[in-house]
């Protein structure tokens, strides 16, 4: 039987189980997945730096310290929100190649394209999304922005905890790439907890950068370089499809739920499944069960393969398919999805299934004037394609392993065509544009559920920030149900029990940030995954 309603209120953690506390701050917020990353970004609001100019200084040095999930070789999506104005999308997602269609593959009896393939690499659009970024709403000088990041780059970091157990499961991949084991890896093995790591050849790309903006990086030596590299690994890639690159400035998608609106990126980026999820969960009603019960995650999992069966059958970039947001959030769609969900049975469903299960990373910023960007950078899979350039310390990314391979796809591969993302940030504001939550979640493909999951957390469990994101994780991919060991055993021998087809993860689902305006008490409340490497941090 599923349980009564509950009406919970949680106002502080219990003290006497492991956890942390939110961090509260007046003047500046920032949260993300590496304590360098967190630092820099206030640094850079001290200086006189707006949420953007932060914003990016902390992907900057992501970009360095945490090599295995993010570089200036991938891409990224945001949500900038000037305070009292309406929030803005931004894709700086990359193009496939020019010759890059369907038929070269067809010719070439290439079925798949492989995780360290050239042909995985499309063209990285997170430097040009910084420099746009930063023309339109930085406050700063752009060498100031990228200073941290170059610093680290050329002097050196430790590398902490969770990136170095990526490094070491990376350690095989970065062997196959002459360039990527001679920078990536300490004589041969990769490098460990509290080891310093330089990257020479970054600083210096970052220092072009820095000088150059767009330029520097898609009109340069540094292009000719990742060009020469690419095409000499059997790449398509040319210095006309780095000069195509470009990034996009929309209105975000939005939907209502409780009340509040709930933005995203559009297509290319998944956010539309977020708000496909929280349509279903309103629908569903999910808040009457308990947050921690065996009727909450079994209809999370049902949701999640029932929307991703509309993700990877219907959808793809935008500018290649004809798709009205409007038709996948109305009520008879929404309908037609939750009479899907047996409470009592497994739904199936292999048109579920997806390409590939990246990583990413995520942070937010709110700076002292409210502005507050939402923002994810990522290279795709671990160490990206593995493929590091011949002289630019660059690693790339492998984000073209989400295309497919299939005559008259949505997602199908095709000339300066943007693949299907898995990377989403989130913003939550009131009817007048005022953002409440700054959010988002990591764990590749796990990033829909894991938004609807946080937001469950928070808006119908009415747990804080933190609460929210420690609270244990499960996700429905690909046939079975990874579920992390923090999970009650008795909800797992249930989910078992109707059909659910469980694995452990062995070490954790996701990661995630947020931070919540307090525009009451006139107070940030920011809080970091403890399954990460980060911390939020204000000032």
């Amino acid at each position: 039987m599923f349980c009564q309603t509950y009406i919970i209120r949680f106002s502080m953690r219990k003290l006497s189980y492991p956890g942390r506390s939110n961090v509260l701050a007046q003047n500046g917020m920032v949260a993300t997945s590496n304590p360098l990353s967190s630092i820099e970004a206030i640094n850079v609001l001290k200086k006189g730096g707006n949420a953007i100019d932060a914003a990016i200084a902390a992907s900057a040095v992501q970009a360095v310290v945490c090599p295995s999930a993010t570089g200036i070789g991938g891409d990224c999506f945001a949500i900038i929100s000037m305070n009292g104005k309406k929030p803005i999308a931004v894709n700086g997602s990359g193009i496939a190649p020019k010759k890059a269609n369907l038929q070269f593959y067809k010719d070439n009896k290439i079925k798949h394209i492989g995780l360290t393939s050239p042909h995985s690499v499309t063209i990285p659009g997170a430097v040009h999304a910084w420099c746009s970024m930063h023309k339109k709403f930085g406050r700063i000088d752009f060498k100031e922005v990228l200073s941290g990041a170059e610093n680290f780059a050329r002097n050196g970091f430790p590398i902490h905890e969770v990136e170095a157990i990526a490094w070491k499961e990376n350690e095989t991949k970065l062997k196959k790439n002459h360039n990527s084991k001679r920078l990536f890896l300490n004589k041969n093995l990769s490098y460990s907890f509290g080891e310093v790591f330089k990257n020479v050849p970054l600083a210096n790309t970052l220092s072009a950068i820095s000088k150059n903006k767009i330029k520097g990086f898609y009109q340069s030596e540094i292009t000719k370089d990742m060009v020469r590299t690419l095409n000499k690994l059997g790449g398509l890639h040319t210095e006309e499809d780095f000069y195509n690159q470009k990034t996009l400035f929309s209105e975000t998608i939005t939907n209502l739920y409780r009340g509040l609106k709930i933005h995203q990126c559009p297509l290319n980026s998944p956010g539309l499944v977020v708000l496909m999820m929280m349509a279903m969960t309103e629908k569903l009603n999910i808040k009457k069960y308990h947050p921690s019960s065996f009727e909450r995650y079994h209809l999370q999992a049902e949701i999640s393969k029932i929307c991703f069966e509309v993700k990877e059958t219907i959808f793809g970039d935008p500018d290649f398919n004809n798709i009205n947001v409007k038709d996948f959030l109305n009520k008879e769609f929404i309908n037609s999805l939750c009479a899907k969900i047996n409470k009592k049975k497994v739904y199936s469903s292999k048109k579920s299934y997806v390409t590939s299960h990246p990583e990413t990373i995520y942070l937010s910023v709110v700076d002292k004037d409210l502005n507050s960007v939402s923002f994810i950078n990522s290279i795709c899979h671990g160490f990206g394609s593995g493929i590091t350039s011949n002289k630019t310390g660059i690693l790339f990314q492998n984000r073209g392993v989400n295309f497919r391979l299939e005559d008259d796809h949505p997602n199908s591969i095709d000339s300066n065509k943007r693949p299907l993302h898995t990377i989403i940030p989130g913003l939550i504001t009131n009817k007048n544009n005022e953002t409440l939550y700054s959010y988002g979640v990591m764990g590749g493909q796990y990033q829909p559920i894991g938004q609807s999951h946080l937001l469950q957390n928070i808006l119908d469990y009415n747990l804080s920030v933190q609460e929210g994101l420690d609270l244990p994780r499960a996700f429905a991919l690909n046939g079975l149900l990874n579920v992390e060991n923090s999970l009650d055993d008795k909800i797992v021998k249930k989910l078992k029990n109707i059909g659910h087809k469980i694995t452990i993860n062995k070490n954790s689902i996701g990661g995630g940030q947020c931070i919540k305006i307090d525009r009451k008490n006139g107070v940030l409340i920011g809080g970091s995954d403890p399954r990460k490497d980060g911390m939020a941090i204000g000032y």
